[in-house]
């Protein structure tokens, strides 16, 4: 299958026939991860419907490619928040393999990003990382602070317990503190 050809299936992705989404679909996953750098260069093309890109995320996390790591990173930094929830969870599912990719933007400038790279390495939980979730706990931003509460109850431990006490006493937001409870309920068992 020609470029070409796998950019007028990506077109396709949108389309309001069922059957054209489900062909194209099935038509660029023939071709995976052969052409999988067209994936890649169109994933991050922000003039395509977000359907499409999310379906091209879907595709590229299905393949579970390495190659795919440093694209889900950098859209840790998309406009669209479903593009972002997707590439954080797709980054979580390649575990260990992820983790340096991921502490690259852990101390973005951009809270989406940050909070993303955080949540992903949370799923991850291993524990040579547990510095990233002592450093976000004490976040701005309440949705990275959220991500290191679940980085702490997963990887647990005397220092994680300690931090999870103090966000569950004094955190502003009630989901920090409801979730930093419930891990310290389980982590105290």
């Amino acid at each position: 299958m020609s470029r070409e050809e796998i950019i007028d299936a990506i077109n396709n992705l949108n389309d309001e026939d069922d059957f054209v989404r489900i062909e194209a679909e099935s038509a660029i996953a023939m071709n995976m991860p052969a052409e999988i750098d067209v994936l890649h260069e169109e994933v991050l093309n922000i003039d395509y419907p977000k359907n499409t890109r999310l379906t091209i995320v879907e595709l590229l996390r299905d393949l579970k490619d390495p190659s795919s790591i440093d694209i889900f990173v950098e859209l840790l930094n998309d406009r669209n928040k479903w593009i972002r929830r997707q590439s954080s969870s797709a980054l979580a599912d390649y575990g260990d393999a992820a983790i340096d990719q991921l502490l690259t933007v852990v101390d973005d400038e951009n809270w989406r990003a940050r909070g993303g790279a955080v949540w992903a390495l949370a799923k991850i939980a291993n524990p040579d990382t547990l510095d990233v979730f002592i450093k976000a706990s004490k976040d701005e931003k309440s949705f990275v602070r959220g991500g290191s509460v679940f980085g702490l109850g997963n990887i647990g431990g005397d220092e994680a317990i300690a931090i999870l006490k103090e966000l569950a006493e004094s955190d502003d937001s009630g989901y920090i503190k409801a979730n930093a409870l419930t891990f310290l309920d389980k982590l105290e068992e």
